[in-house]
């Protein structure tokens, strides 16, 4: 067995979610055609790049048209502000799978674990869904 190449903080999902077989994904009804897979928290990566900062995944059904349909109009933390769309995160946000994923990140500057994981208690994640719906994920004072 090795070390692990970083640690991975999720937030909790505030809402009342359907239930589900993936573990660490939050499942959320978005229309009749698909439901929404979440995962979304800070991550510290001490291997290559050596990176840390706040992460959303939000995986569709593969039938569902991500070119077609507009899923996502914003992911914002309330306390560092918006998370950019972007192709592909980190390793330690353990993202497999990326057919038919969103993918945010807010990359943070040099920042200590320990600091960070103080700094960012109470902090929300919100996820401003195109059919008006805010989802509220967030880090609880006492992990």
């Amino acid at each position: 067995m090795g070390c692990p190449p970083g640690h991975f903080h999720e937030y909790k999902y505030t809402g009342i979610e359907l239930p589900h077989n993936e573990l660490a994904y939050t499942r959320i009804e978005f229309n009749k055609q698909t439901d929404l897979y979440i995962k979304t928290g800070y991550y510290y990566e001490f291997i290559n790049k050596k990176e840390n900062g706040l992460a959303t995944v939000i995986k569709v059904n593969p039938k569902f048209n991500l070119k077609k349909e507009r899923v996502v109009k914003e992911v914002r933390s309330s306390l560092f502000g918006k998370l950019s769309k972007i192709d592909s995160l980190p390793y330690t946000t353990r993202v497999y799978d990326t057919i038919n994923s969103l993918l945010y990140n807010l990359t943070f500057e040099k920042r200590n674990e320990s600091k960070t994981l103080k700094k960012i208690k109470n902090d929300t994640i919100s996820i401003e869904l195109a059919n008006g719906k805010i989802l509220r994920f967030i880090r609880e004072a006492n992990k």
